[in-house]
């Protein structure tokens, strides 16, 4: 395994476990390798596979990250318009969140 293919898998393997940072650092890693023409003709084919892993893996989970805050957000909308109410129907209690200011 050449060096630049280790810098992907190991991006590989850090995206896997939630840990952009480090991976962006392992990717940063690989493009300096391939500026500096470190990468064999005989490994090209293995790079473009793992570098294709990669970003799959990264449009996946900024998918999920786009996901979870549509869902954040719902939520949050739904919160503020939710209600208590006792046995007889009567709504008690006070607002979730206090009302904002709409300017425009």
């Amino acid at each position: 395994m050449t060096e630049a293919l280790a810098f992907l898998e190991q991006a590989k393997r850090h995206l896997l476990a939630s840990e952009p940072d480090i991976a962006l650092e392992r990717i940063k890693e690989f493009e300096q390798s391939l500026l500096a023409g470190q990468i064999r003709k005989d490994s090209v084919n293995a790079c473009s596979q793992a570098l294709l892993a990669v970003r799959t893996l990264a449009d996946a989970a900024r998918e999920g990250v786009a996901a979870a805050q549509r869902q954040l957000a719902e939520i949050s909308a739904l919160s503020r318009k939710l209600d208590t109410y006792d046995r007889e129907g009567r709504r008690i209690g006070s607002p979730v969140a206090q009302p904002r200011e709409k300017r425009f």
